[in-house]
């Protein structure tokens, strides 16, 4: 492969380059860095298909010879790669694949599933609806949309919507399909229309993934030669998620760059409360920027001293459920030597919190301590009402009964829990008892008509009861009690057998008194029978 001029070529059948591309990837990779090198169809291909070029271009192959006299995806692909240059000419290709300058020249390979820190670019595509997309036909058609990531093989995906019947005029799909992509640059877009009977591609449009514009877009398809389709298009909703850039994770629309570039790429960061009218500033920023520069750039045209002021984060928590117990929020000063990305990239969702950075004077950020004091106490009291006092009885031998703080929203099973737990720490109860085995039951004491007599009734609380709500419904003499599962269970039973049917009986009969009806008084008697729907519940991921 090594060829001593750097005008000589080196032809490669396909099936030679792709072994070159699994086996040598990043030594391929650097060979092309001085060498031109040309890859074609393999001979086999006796009906003039093409292979796809995208593995031979992200390894750096400069060439790669097709049969124009089929239109395929592959010269589909092949087309929209040299669109932007108006079909000829060359097109630059990533810095990683040729400047080795490039923090990670040495060690990128294209057939590696995951790159060590770096965050690929989130994207989600929404096809929303269409607009004639069989063309040629009445309209009858069943139509759905199929949409292709193509580039790298770790970037590949597919994705299918369900068919729309009998329309093919103005179908709406509405469906969301998410995916990441790493090599931005390399990755391609393509949106097919196929009829559901027939697996006929009616329409497509293969997009570069670097050019598509989050929001919403009008699509114009095209045909299978590429030529564009007037009257054809689709209604599609994007966006496009990075990941903030931290001390061990880059983005990967960086990740690849030189750090000149890296350097040059700018980033939009808010503080609010500065000096003006306006409630907010937008200013630019890149990787390396310090809060001090930050706040420099805020006051250069104010007139207000950098010493007196400060930049303060406030960070809020993410409560996704409301059963939640509401944590405390985050407020601090920030260092001027701190970078202000680093800041940002505490604030993922993921990470349960969001916030923002905030512009104060230090006399500001001093009363603001004081009251966040204060604000303090008020979380505690607010803290202290969410919480209630349960008392338990019959936890163990030694131990009658035990009060347990435990939240409004616990359920019959982690007071159960408690009480256990409580029950080792205080009288040396076995380790081995499971709540499993327990159950938390709920004693009424009723008085009868004379009051000489009270009745006790038991009512078994269920798992996921919530206490709290058992307890604010009591309006006389009850309690909880801890109980085995299995004497209860049995006591039930043998109530039930000290039960015969001819007392039963003798029971019902004793209440009817007798009545003589003629036959045609009597009504005759119908059997009512309950049906139940089943329910089937829709999981959307």
């Amino acid at each position: 492969m090594r060829t001593p001029r750097c005008y000589h070529m080196s032809s490669l059948n396909e099936n030679v380059a792709k072994r070159l591309c699994r086996r040598y990837s990043q030594k391929l990779i650097q060979h092309t860095t001085g060498q031109l090198l040309r890859a074609y169809p393999a001979a086999t291909r006796i009906d003039s298909t093409n292979p796809s070029p995208l593995l031979f271009w992200v390894h750096g192959i400069q060439l790669v010879a097709l049969n124009f006299q089929t239109d395929d995806l592959s010269m589909q692909l092949n087309r929209t790669m040299f669109e932007a240059c108006g079909g000829s000419g060359y097109v630059l290709k990533p810095p990683v694949l040729w400047d080795r300058t490039c923090p990670h020249y040495h060690t990128f390979s294209p057939m590696e599933r995951e790159v060590e820190g770096m965050s690929p670019t989130h994207f989600s595509i929404t096809i929303i609806s269409g607009q004639n997309v069989c063309p040629g036909s009445n309209g009858a058609g069943s139509s759905c949309v199929e949409v292709d990531v193509l580039g790298a093989p770790v970037d590949c995906v597919h994705f299918r919507t369900k068919p729309v019947h009998r329309n093919t005029l103005n179908p709406m799909w509405g469906e969301r399909f998410p995916f990441h992509v790493q090599m931005e640059e390399l990755a391609f877009l393509r949106f097919a229309v196929v009829e559901n009977n027939s697996s006929q591609v009616t329409a497509q449009r293969i997009i570069p993934l670097r050019a598509l514009r989050s929001g919403y877009r009008h699509v114009q398809l095209r045909n299978l030669q590429n030529d564009m389709l007037e009257v054809s298009s689709l209604f599609v909703f994007s966006q496009k998620t990075e990941d903030s850039a931290s001390r061990n994770v880059v983005p990967a629309s960086v990740f690849f760059l030189t750090e000149e570039q890296r350097a040059a790429v700018r980033y939009k960061v808010t503080v609010h409360g500065g000096p003006g009218p306006e409630p907010f500033t937008v200013l630019s920023v890149n990787q390396k920027t310090t809060v001090r520069q930050l706040l420099d750039m805020l006051l250069f045209q104010s007139g207000v001293c950098a010493s007196d002021c400060v930049l303060v984060e406030e960070k809020e928590p993410i409560c996704k459920e409301r059963s939640d117990v509401r944590r405390q929020g985050l407020h601090r000063s920030l260092g001027p030597e701190e970078e202000v990305l680093q800041v940002l990239s505490g604030w993922s969702p993921d990470k349960g919190y969001v916030g923002r950075i905030c512009f104060k004077t230090k006399e500001e950020s001093w009363s603001n301590r004081g009251g966040e004091k204060e604000g303090e106490e008020e979380r505690r009291e607010r803290a202290e009402e969410e919480h209630i006092f349960v008392q338990v009885h019959e936890v163990s031998p030694g131990q009658p009964h035990c009060v347990i703080k435990t939240h409004r929203l616990s359920t019959a099973q982690e007071v159960i829990q408690q009480a256990l737990k409580e029950a080792r720490q205080s009288c040396g109860a076995p380790s081995s008892l499971r709540p499993s085995d327990y159950m938390l039951v709920e004693e009424t004491l009723k008085e009868t008509v004379h009051k000489k007599v009270s009745k006790l009734s038991e009512r078994v609380l269920s798992e996921q009861e919530c206490v709290y709500q058992a307890q604010s419904r009591w309006k006389g003499p009850r309690r909880f009690v801890l109980k085995r599962r299995e004497p209860v269970q049995t006591a039930r039973d043998d109530k039930w057998k000290g039960i015969s049917f001819a007392s039963e009986l003798k029971k019902l009969t004793g209440r009817m008194k007798p009545q003589s009806r003629s036959s045609e008084e009597c009504t005759p008697y119908r059997v009512l029978a309950w049906s139940s729907r089943d329910l089937a519940l829709h999981m959307v991921f």
